[in-house]
Order: structure tokens, then sequence, then C-alpha cells
């Protein structure tokens, strides 16, 4: 069986699909993926928007395990793109290749299965999820026998959670139908440290250990990058072991391998460690539920050992609060990041009472009667131990080529993520733990070594895939931030920016174990899309009250011929706020959506169910939002999306290129606002049918000499600056609203 005899003009998928159209560069994608996978070459691919990545990738894998008794990981950045996976595109597929015979085409005898079994296809896939999404049968009981929760409204949660688990198919938090707290989900969920494994009297009956037998079993693992990254992270204990690997959505990566590279502590954190180990005020936790003693003979020991632990934990407790408030005092206070430079001089507090708790824990795992208590103490004396050793890490600065930084956040909306906070006031106050957030970050400035190490190094094939991974024409960029060595000579190079991140020869597999290509979208953006960029608006640097006044301008005209039917994307919390309460008065007629007020999911329903919807939003809407047909047919780019330069991390690898005597805005800034720009121009056409304007109201894009590299990375679209354009484009017949 080959490809073509699947995803050909009559093949299996064409005779399964009423609809189906033969997409060319869907087949060039999943010939060149068989193609690396036969070579044994690791690859990276573009493919437009459209193309059908997932089926193919999805194909040449599965013909690929299937023959070979191999296991692959597709892993992900979004759980949308997860859920097509499980739910649709995998489902499909095996019941269309059900009766394929994919050793039609082998030569050697030997390779054929026997006993006829090759009319008789089939593959196993399943999703991976982190422990921590499922329910622990040991804790739950615990919770309903020994009432671990601290009010009524939590009590009263768990209630739902009981009457649930009664019919729980997976015992996964998301099967639940509503959002349960992290105060109660954390006592009854699984978590690595607690878990008993083999030792546990509910091994049997554990949803962990029944998805678990899944994924040992599965050819197919379906993930996202955060669980594939943890799996590294914690030396493979988290994944089964795998023979290949699919990176969708790839130009997430960088990004989400450099915070599990890292390291960070907080005095939340730590506070709800002691906490649990024996709460003042509730008089609840570990301590208490392990030594808790009807017998009289008892009791005088277990109110020593409690008094005890109480004089040690109020100790801690307020050396944490001493530490912390040190900690803001000199990096800054209200919500702020602020990069550590130098070791610090501020005293680790901590640190002897968290060795004295250390030592009383591993004592009085030798009171405990049973071999779970042991455990279970000894889970809380690491986490001790951890905490110690990550606060010494940080404070010393003992990590070679890492940032260090503090973050401080006061209470915000539950829904809105810490990146997108205003930082709101500089009013030094006493920690409160509950509304003062105060974070001690590290994390590699440079993951291009480790990604070489532990993911090029040790795997093959590796694919990367995403509609974004090229600058220009040139995959330099994304090679050079993620360890690939840059090859003399593409097919699909053009004249570009020079990119390349040099330094990292001795670690970099050869130049022949890689190969790359670059695939267009089917879509008619030249008919279908507009790009908009007006003349004379002021520059957002120079004059940035003048810059606001403007835009408001041109967004009421451009979203009054769109009918609304628009994402108004923004690169700062602040700058949203600002432009929804001076315009929100002018749009009475427009239902309006702001981030922060909802969940981004609630938020995407009910904007594709009103009427003249218009969306206010920052990064997380800029990529992974899919709102096809007449719902959305404008997307509007107040500025491009530069990252702020003063965040440690982005700094750090700011002054590591300049350490290379390279200029970090060419190398760097610019390369990954092009990537997050084209992200957010593919927010708007989704389909063959769909057909919409993009506004970009930044006038460095035909200002400055580096806005023809933006201008170039996008699709092949007509280009206007005069808002007549706009209106003469939605006036046409097949973009009127119903």
């Amino acid at each position: 069986m080959l490809i073509e005899d699947v995803l050909g003009k009559d093949g299996v998928i064409s005779k399964k699909l009423g609809s189906y159209e033969l997409r060319p560069q869907q087949l060039d994608m999943a010939l060149t993926i068989e193609k690396a996978i036969e070579e044994n070459k690791h690859l990276i691919v573009e493919a437009g928007t459209g193309v059908g990545k997932s089926m193919a990738y999805l194909i040449p894998f599965i013909f690929w395990c299937v023959k070979n008794n191999k296991k692959v990981v597709i892993s992900t950045h979004t759980k949308t793109l997860q859920e097509q996976l499980i739910k649709k595109d995998l489902p499909f597929l095996r019941n269309a290749l059900k009766s394929v015979n994919i050793f039609a085409d082998a030569i050697d005898d030997n390779s054929h299965p026997e006993n006829g079994q090759e009319d008789k296809f089939d593959f196993s896939y399943t999703l991976c999820v982190g422990g921590q999404n499922y329910l622990c049968l040991r804790r739950f009981h615990q919770a309903q026998s020994q009432g671990v929760f601290n009010t009524q409204k939590e009590f009263d949660e768990f209630q739902h959670i009981v009457q649930w688990e009664a019919h729980a198919r997976r015992g996964l938090r998301s099967e639940l139908d509503f959002e349960p707290s992290p105060a109660v989900w954390s006592k009854i969920c699984r978590e690595s440290d607690l878990c008993f494994g083999k030792q546990c009297s509910f091994k049997d009956d554990c949803y962990y250990n029944r998805a678990r037998r899944k994924e040992y079993k599965a050819q197919i693992l379906v993930t996202n990058h955060h669980l594939f990254f943890a799996n590294l992270a914690s030396d493979g204990r988290v994944l089964p072991d795998f023979d290949a690997v699919v990176f969708d959505e790839a130009h997430t990566l960088e990004d989400i391998a450099t915070s599990y590279f890292g390291i960070g502590i907080s005095n939340s954190r730590i506070k709800y460690m002691f906490d649990s180990i024996l709460n003042p005020k509730t008089g609840k936790g570990l301590i208490s539920r392990l030594f808790d003693s009807s017998n009289a003979s008892d009791l005088a020991n277990q109110m020593s050992i409690i008094g005890d632990m109480e004089k040690l934990l109020k100790d801690a407790g307020s050396a944490s609060d001493l530490f912390f408030s040190e900690i803001i005092e000199k990096y800054g206070t209200g919500n702020k990041t602020t990069r550590i430079r130098e070791k610090s001089t501020i005293n680790n507090y901590l640190d002897k009472p968290l060795s004295n708790l250390f030592d009383l824990l591993e004592s009085l795992s030798k009171q405990v009667k049973t071999e779970e208590g042991r455990l279970e103490i000894y889970a809380f004396a690491n986490r001790c131990s951890e905490i110690n050793n990550n606060i010494a890490t940080i404070m010393n600065q003992d990590l070679k080529e890492y940032v260090y930084w503090t973050e401080v956040e006061r209470k915000k909306s539950r829904y809105e993520s810490y990146s997108d906070t205003l930082q709101l006031t500089n009013k030094l106050e006493p920690i409160n733990h509950k509304q003062t957030r105060c974070s001690l970050l590290a994390a590699p400035i440079n993951v291009a070594v480790e990604f070489e190490k532990q993911i090029f190094g040790k795997t093959r094939p590796v694919i990367l895939t995403s509609a974004t991974l090229s600058i220009n024409g040139s995959f330099k960029y994304i090679k050079g931030r993620l360890g690939i060595p840059v090859c003399a000579k593409t097919d699909t190079e053009k004249p570009t920016i020079v990119l390349e991140q040099d330094g990292l020869g001795s670690h970099i597999t050869r130049e022949d174990g890689y190969c790359e290509k670059a695939i267009g979208s089917p879509f008619n953006f030249s008919e279908n899309a507009l790009i908009y960029v007006p003349d004379n608006i002021p520059d957002p640097n120079q004059q940035p009250e003048e810059f606001k006044d403007s835009i408001i301008k041109h967004i009421e005209d451009i979203i009054t011929h769109s009918q609304g039917r628009a994402f108004l994307l923004f690169t700062s919390f602040k700058m949203l706020n600002s432009v929804y309460e001076e315009i929100q008065d002018d749009l009475e007629d427009f239902t309006l959506f702001k981030q922060g007020d909802k969940p981004r999911y609630q938020l995407i329903e009910e904007f594709k169910a009103s009427h003249k919807p218009v969306l206010f939003g920052t990064a997380t809407f800029w990529q992974g939002v899919d709102v096809p047909g007449e719902a959305l047919k404008c997307v509007i780019i107040t500025k491009l999306p530069f990252a702020v330069p003063d965040d440690p991390i982005i700094e750090a690898r700011m002054e590591l290129l300049k350490s290379q005597n390279k200029n970090p805005f060419m190398f760097y800034q610019v390369p990954q606002a092009i990537t997050l720009l084209r992200q957010g121009f593919g927010r708007l056409i989704r389909s063959t049918t769909d057909t919409g304007v993009v506004a970009i109201l930044d006038p460095r894009i035909k200002s400055k000499f580096y806005g023809k590299y933006f201008i170039n990375s996008l699709p092949d679209c007509k280009k206007v600056s005069d808002i007549k354009d706009i209106k003469d484009f939605f006036d046409s017949a097949h973009n009127h609203v119903d």
C-alpha cells in the first residue's frame, strides 16, 4: 500500500469522504515525511494553512508503526489540535484503513504477516495527559473518610466530585461538568511523589495505571509539548519509550522547553506545603491525620508531635514571610518582573527552618504504623529539601548560562494570564499570601544544546511542522533556536536576513541527518483576502497617544464595514484596556468581548453565536484559535508583535547575541515578531471559502527597513491603504452577513 493509494484522487480516503478534494500539497507533505522516515532523517516541514498537516503525518507514521512495531509521539501545543487528532482524525483513519494491505508492495515475502493478518489492518492510539489530571482513588477515599476540606464551599464541590466518580470513565478532571477549584482538586488528584505505585491498595482500579497500560500498548501517543518536556525533565518517567516524534505547532517549542528546563519557587507554593503538613487554623493536615489517636495512652505522644510540628511550621512560616518580604522590598513591589543580575545578598532565612522540617519529618516516618504513611511523610520531606535546594541555586546563581528573576503578582482576574497583567503600583506593603504571590525563577538562556542532546541526538526521526516555521522563505531562524545545523543550500531558500546561530558546531548532529521543505497553502489568498495598511498613522514609539487616537478611528471605520465579525489583536493588556475604555461607548451596535472577562473557550463560543461581534485579545488569541466561516471576517493587528525587551528571558537572549557580535534585533526580535504576525494573520482564512481583511495598523511595516521582511512572510494578497477598498471588499456579494 502506497501513500498515493490513500491520499490520491481515487484513494481510500476519497471513497470514505463524499466531499473529498485532492490536495496535492497534502500528498506532497505525506510523501516527504515518508521519505524522511525511510532515510531515518529529521525533517522540518512548513505547511501552509489548509494543507491538512495532521493527515499528512499520521498516515505515513501509522504505516511505519504497524509494519515495524514502532511507537510515535505526536506532540501539539493546543488542546484544540489534540482533540481534533483523538476525536476526529485518528478514529476516521482507523475506520478508513481497515481493509488496506500495507504489505502489498513488499518485495521480501518474509515481511508478510502470517495467517492472513494483512487483511485485518489496525492500529492503536491514545491521548497522554499529565498525572495531575487524574483522580487518585487513594487520596479521594482518604478525603471522604478523614475530611481534608477547610470550607463549606470546598466540601460542596467535593460532593459533586463524589457523585461524578460513581460513573467516571477515565477519572479525568476534564470529564467533570465544571472546573474544580485548585484547593479541592489538589487534595484528590494524582501527585507523582504521593503515588504509591504497586504498593497502593487501589492499584488495580487506579485510573492513572489504567491509562498507562493503554499508553504502553498504543502505537500512536498524542500529547502536548508541556507533557513531552515534563517527560524529558523527569528522565523519561512520564511517557513510555518511543521511536519517533512529530512536533506539530512546532513554532512554540523554544518557549515551552525553556520553562521546563528551568526551576522556580514561590511564597504561595511554600505556604501550601506548610498547610498541607499541618494547617494552624483548622488543625488538619498530614500530621494530624497520620498521628490521630483515640487511644488515651497515645494521646500524649500525639500532642507532643503536633506541638513540635506547629512550632517548626510557625518558625518556617515567619522565615518565609521575612525572606519574601525582603525579596519584594529589594526587587520591586506591585505587579513587577525584575532581573536578578548577581548573586543575592539577601539572607536565606528559610534554610535552617526547612532543614529542621526535613529532619523532623524523617524522624516521624519511623513512628508511622503504615507503609503508606511513611511514603507520604518521605514525599513532604523531599519537597522541603527540593525547595531549599532551589532557593540556594537561584540565590547563588549556580546554573551557568541561566537567567534569574523575580515575579511579584497582585491578585487579578482568574482568567487573566500573568504575561498580560498591568503593572499597577510600586507601593510597598506587608506580604499578604492571599493578595501577593512572589516567585523566584531561573531558566536557560539558550535551549539549542539541550534540544540537540536530549531530542535530536536520542530519537530519530523527529519531524517539526507548523504553518509558521520559516522567515522570509528561510528556516535559519528556527534551526538556530533549536540547535539544528544550517544547511549550505536548500531549494526553498530565498535571499533573507542572516539568522543562523553559530557557535554550536560541536554539539550539532551532522548536516546530512536533516532535511527541510516548505509547502504552500492551497487557499486562494489573492482572491479571498485583503491586507490593509493605512498611511499617515503616527509612530507608536515616538507619538504613543497620537498613535492610539489614530488606531481607534481606524478600528471604528473598519469594523463598521466588516459589520463586526472582528478580532482586535493587541500586544499588551495595557493598550487593550485603554482602547477598550475609550471605544466601547461608540460601539453600542456591536457585541464586545474582552480577554480576561471569561475563559478563552467561552469567549470564542459566544463570539461565534453573537450579532456583529468584536473581540479584544492579546497573546493568547494570536494563535491556536479557529473561527472558520462567516463569524470572523476581519483581523485587526494594532502593533507589530515585538517581544518586550526587558522581559528577563528575552533580555538575556539578546545579551547573548550581543556577546557574539550579532544584532539581537535582527537575529531575534524581528524573526520572532514575524512568526507571531503570521500566526495572527492565520486566524482569518481557515477554509477554502473563507474571505476577509487583515488590517495592520502599525506604520513601521511601511516606514522601517525591516518592514519588508514582515510583508514578504505573509501570503500573497492584494495590499491596499484606502479604507474605501475595505468597503468595496465587504460590499461584494460573498461578504454580506446572512
